[in-house]
């Protein structure tokens, strides 16, 4: 075997190549491989997972009596650990001539959650540190194909095995440009990304009105990642009520983020959603959704201009809402009643929902124990969702201190993976 290495390490480079797995392979056995590549089921739709490298070896390690026969292996320095780590690896079954296992591409990564309820321990402790690799590939002889499959299959089912990568939400602002070597034109554009936190809700029913509010939360989850579809939801209610910090919450339960282009809209740019200028940028993001938070200065009835509102009409369910598809969540802080009728008509709205105005005494005390209120016999009256949050002590984070990522900032800076032994 070691000559066999030997020979193919001459026609391999050094660095920036995957390891040579198929010609190792038809070195030894002389016979072309088949390839299968295996990736981990997930629990919940539309989430990547990925295997966690530790387990899978120990759990192949522990099964099938299989080894690192091979001299071959990549290594990478992981700049926060400080130690070199295995990049890629080829495992072989020593009772079983014909089958390799080819590791590649492991990488660092943190914020990934547990794919089952069995606790998969960090590798690096600080800033939860975990090595994974995202598939696996399985060289082997025809005559073992019952086995790989079996032994596939295994893999891919376990959940024990496998982590969960963060769902990353992000806004983008609309952004307006005026020309003015064209006569004073205006253009408009996507700029920056917000990342969002995702705030701690531990019961929605406690904190925005009962049981009730699962069926409402529910009918908006299933229209977000509906794909092709246009519409209107609002949410109402006094300042203080929890209505952003359910939006944050909210954009986290979209499982295809990735094909979704979230933009905030500020109220006041609501008369150019069907600016010529601006179609050609909705056109360009296609199913994306429009926040539009505190809009009752734009939408009322009281308004002298009714411009704002026929917009909404158009894009939500008028002729555009067919070209365009995007769906709209507004925010506003008056009562139902102030806004303009027409936006209210069943077919263009999906849900509106009134968020209370304060929590009685004993679900502000439910709601203040769960969040880390320390003294809850201070709650003697009905208290807003907002004035709950303020008393919790400081030393309780109510979400992420940074933004939510899969790659560690300090592997990034230092130029992770790019140092091979």
């Amino acid at each position: 075997m070691d000559e066999i290495i030997s020979n193919v390490k001459l026609s391999y480079p050094n660095y920036g190549r995957d390891l040579p797995v198929k010609k190792l392979f038809l070195s030894k056995y002389r016979r072309f491989p088949r390839k299968i590549c295996i990736t981990p089921a997930s629990n919940e739709n539309g989430t990547n997972v990925a295997f966690h490298v530790k387990s899978v070896l120990e759990r192949i390690y522990g099964n099938y009596d299989i080894k690192n026969e091979l001299s071959i292996v990549r290594r990478y320095f992981h700049p926060c650990s400080k130690k070199y780590y295995i990049y890629e690896q080829i495992l072989s079954i020593p009772n079983i001539n014909g089958i390799y296992i080819n590791l590649n591409r492991c990488s660092w990564i943190t914020n990934y959650t547990n794919n089952s309820k069995k606790l998969i321990q960090p590798d690096y402790i600080p800033n939860c540190h975990f090595l994974i690799v995202s598939e696996i590939l399985i060289f082997y002889l025809e005559e073992h194909e019952i086995f790989v499959q079996k032994f596939a299959n295994n893999l891919i089912n376990d959940n024990t095995l496998s982590l969960i990568a963060p769902k990353i939400a992000n806004l983008r602002l609309i952004g307006k440009h005026k020309n003015r070597c064209n006569g004073g034109s205006e253009s408009f554009y996507l700029m920056g990304y917000i990342y969002m936190k995702k705030p701690r809700i531990d019961d929605l029913a406690l904190s925005y009105g009962g049981q009730d509010f699962f069926h409402v939360h529910n009918k908006i989850v299933a229209w977000l990642n509906k794909k092709d579809t246009h519409g209107l939801v609002l949410l109402h209610g006094a300042p203080g009520s929890g209505k952003t910090h359910y939006i944050r919450y909210l954009l986290h339960c979209i499982t295809n983020e990735k094909e979704r282009y979230l933009i905030y809209v500020p109220s006041d740019m609501i008369d150019y959603l069907t600016s010529p200028a601006l179609i050609p940028l909705l056109l360009s993001y296609p199913n994306s959704l429009l926040i539009i938070e505190d809009a009752e200065g734009s939408l009322s009835r009281l308004r002298t201009s009714s411009q704002s509102v026929a917009n909404l009409l158009n894009l939500s369910d008028g002729l555009l809402s067919d070209g365009i598809q995007v769906q709209i969540l507004a925010t506003f802080n008056c009562p139902l009643i102030s806004l303009d009728p027409a936006l209210l008509r069943p077919g263009r709205l999906i849900v509106q929902y009134c968020f209370p105005s304060t929590l009685n005494i004993e679900n502000a005390r439910r709601l203040a124990d769960s969040i880390g209120v320390s003294n809850i016999d201070q709650i003697n009256e009905p208290l807003s969702l907002a004035n709950i949050y303020a008393m919790r002590d400081e030393n309780v984070a109510e979400e992420q201190d940074e933004p939510i990522t899969s790659t560690c900032h300090k592997c990034v800076a230092l130029n992770y993976g790019e140092e091979e032994e």
